[in-house]
């Protein structure tokens, strides 16, 4: 049987800077999916499940970002590299985002989407 998501994911690569809490520095990477629930990055960093992250997420296209804190749920060491793939779900984000993201898909998707 697959999986089933909760929230519909798509394919997008936005500007990500995240913060692992406590914070020691910024590091900057490109999203590979969103989702009303969370985000997929690649980093050179192991981050490990159930760390806390700040991220702001830069969509370029609308000149829209926010804010929000996220959990790490998944991280996965990528073949034949140093990187990480990582997943992380929303804990706390601004109620404007949250519709922002919803409008954001449902756009993506089209109207075959819904």
């Amino acid at each position: 049987m697959g999986e089933q998501r909760r929230y519909i994911r798509i394919p997008e690569n936005l500007q990500l800077f995240y913060e692992v809490i406590p914070a020691v520095k910024v590091k900057e990477c490109a999203t590979k999916n969103i989702s009303q629930g969370g985000i997929k990055f690649i980093t050179d960093e192991f981050i490990p499940r159930n760390s806390h992250l700040k991220i702001k997420l830069n969509f370029y296209k609308t000149l829209f970002s926010f804010e929000a804190l996220t959990k790490c749920v998944w991280v996965r060491e990528m073949n034949y590299s140093e990187e990480y793939e990582v997943g992380v779900d929303f804990i706390d984000i601004p109620p404007e985002a949250v519709k922002y993201l919803i409008s954001y898909i449902e756009t993506f998707l089209g109207p075959k989407g819904k």
